[in-house]
């Protein structure tokens, strides 16, 4: 009996150890309108980098400090991400335990950076190209707990003829997202063709091209 019950804790140390080293997944968030990316997991201790490389291949780029103290979560901020483009993350980890100091590699991972949050303002529409009722989302950086900031969306011909007010108002920070039927002031359906949504916030201003078919 005292052998089985050794046995049971050994496999459960074993099994213990096996889910700590499991591989984590990555998150991206947008700070300020600045990507940033972490793994999950809780690496207190741990001694890491963070490396960047284009998804179609390409050479391993440093994002971070080439040893940062991780002090619970491990991440990097990214200014020079490009939004719209796809990325693979690496984090090389060294952890130090009683068996002295071990690496650990964890990705690569692919992300794709957001257009519309990859920045401190954006925005983003979609279907695109499309007909009838669009999403349009229209971001703020900040934290949400920053004041509202007032914002405008309007659609525009090529023309520069003012189509449609999307939106007139305050604007929490964060992703604000809204339906707009795709008809001009008047009701009317757009005609076919290619129109721009200028949306100002903050003292900022960020353009999407809006292609109607």
């Amino acid at each position: 009996m005292r052998i089985h019950s050794i046995a049971l804790a050994v496999a459960a140390l074993t099994l213990g150890a096996t889910l700590a080293l499991a591989e984590p997944e990555l998150r991206v968030r947008y700070p300020n309108g600045v990507p940033q990316v972490s793994i999950t997991g809780e690496y207190p201790g741990a001694v890491y980098a963070v490396y960047r490389a284009p998804v179609n291949g390409g050479p391993w780029e440093r994002i971070s400090e080439n040893a940062v103290l991780c002090m619970g979560s491990c991440y990097a901020d990214d200014p020079g991400a490009v939004p719209g483009a796809s990325y693979q993350y690496r984090f090389d980890l060294m952890v130090t335990g009683a068996e002295g100091a071990q690496i650990l590699v964890y990705g690569p991972f692919l992300a794709t950076i957001s257009p519309a949050l990859a920045r401190p303002v954006g925005v983003f529409v979609f279907p695109n190209p499309g007909r009838g009722s669009t999403s349009v989302q229209l971001h703020v950086g900040g934290l949400t707990s920053d004041r509202a900031v007032p914002g405008e969306a309007v659609v525009y011909d090529l023309a520069g003829r003012q189509v449609r007010v999307i939106h007139r108002g305050t604007l929490a920070r964060g992703l604000t997202t809204i339906t707009w039927d795709g008809r001009d002031e008047r009701g009317a359906e757009l005609q076919r063709g290619v129109y721009l949504l200028r949306f100002t916030a903050d003292g900022r201003q960020a353009i999407a091209r809006i292609v109607r078919r």
